[in-house]
């Protein structure tokens, strides 16, 4: 797979591991499991993403 799609990845599931801190240290619980199911989904999709990718290289 391309570096720029592996980098690419890896930096939104950065960017929202840090919005789950900053959120948590503001105590808006609901706020954090809507962030904690986004983190989920798309590690999910990246990890689909990852393979599909992987498989046609």
């Amino acid at each position: 797979m391309p570096l720029t799609v592996r980098t690419t990845l890896c930096d939104i599931r950065d960017d929202l591991h840090a919005l789950r801190r900053m959120v948590a240290a503001r105590g808006h619980i609901e706020t954090i499991q809507a962030i904690d199911a986004l983190i989920g989904v798309a590690e999910a999709e990246a990890v689909q993403a990852i393979r599909r990718i992987d498989q046609l290289a």
